[in-house]
C-alpha cells in the first residue's frame, strides 16, 4: 500500500474532532507533493517539495484568517484526488483521515502564542511548530486559548 504524505488544513474545530472521534471525514482540502510543485521547483528533493507543500497549507489558513494548524498525514494513494493544472500548485483533495495514519501537528506563532495574528509569512516562510499525535489534547488546548472555544466541546 502507497501512502502520500498530505498537509490538512484543520480549524480548532476539525482539530477536537479529530481528538474525539479519531477521524475527520472527508472530502478535505489538502496539500501533497504534486507534478506541478515538482515543475515549480525543478532541483529540489523530496524534502524541500514537502516543505512548498506544508507552507501552502499554512499559507492557506493564514490567508483565510484562521489559527494556522496543518496536520501532516499519510494518505492512502488512492484516497488523494490530484489536479494537476500548474494554478493548483500542491492543492489536493483527500477523503476520510484516521488518526492513526496523522503523523504529526505543525501549528504557526499565533496557536502556540496566543496572539491572533503573531503567524507571519516571512521570507522563509511561515514559522511552524511541530507537535506530535500524542500531545493532540494540549494542541486543542492552544487552539481554544486561542478561538475562545471551551477545549472540551
Amino acid at each position: 500500500m502507497t501512502t502520500v504524505r498530505c498537509y490538512l488544513p484543520v480549524t480548532p474545530e476539525q482539530l477536537r474532532r479529530l481528538r474525539d472521534e479519531r477521524r475527520l471525514a472527508g472530502p478535505l482540502p489538502a496539500y501533497a507533493v504534486t507534478a506541478s510543485v515538482q515543475a515549480a521547483h525543478a532541483g529540489a528533493d523530496l524534502d524541500e517539495w514537502e516543505f512548498v507543500a506544508l507552507q501552502e497549507a499554512a499559507r492557506s489558513q493564514l490567508a483565510g484568517g484562521a489559527p494556522v494548524i496543518v496536520a501532516a498525514a499519510d494518505v492512502v494513494e488512492e484516497g488523494v484526488r490530484r489536479r494537476e493544472d500548474r494554478a493548483s500548485g500542491a492543492r489536493v483533495e483527500v477523503g476520510d483521515v484516521d488518526l492513526p495514519r496523522v503523523a504529526a501537528l505543525h501549528l504557526g506563532d499565533d496557536v502556540v502564542t496566543g496572539r491572533a495574528g503573531a503567524a507571519a509569512d516571512g521570507p522563509q516562510g511561515i514559522e511552524l511548530s511541530w507537535y506530535d499525535t500524542t500531545e493532540i489534547a494540549h494542541v486543542a488546548e492552544l487552539a481554544a486559548a486561542l478561538d475562545g472555544t471551551p477545549a472540551g466541546d
